[in-house]
């Protein structure tokens, strides 16, 4: 399940089962194998959390 508001970048790879919480963002190519918690940017193979989408600065 794709929730409100998340953004999913070119050749990202999500696997059956996984959510992509709203308002995360997922990085071109990444290969999504766990569910994305809300707010939470990953990237890679496989994908691992790099930063939250709330952090200011």
């Amino acid at each position: 399940m794709i929730a409100k508001g998340a953004s999913i970048g070119g050749g990202a790879v999500i696997l059956p089962g996984v959510t992509i919480g709203a308002g995360s963002m997922v990085g071109a190519g990444a290969v999504v194998s766990k569910s994305v918690p809300p707010h939470t940017i990953v990237v890679g193979n496989p994908a691992r959390v790099v930063g939250n989408t709330r952090d200011q600065g």
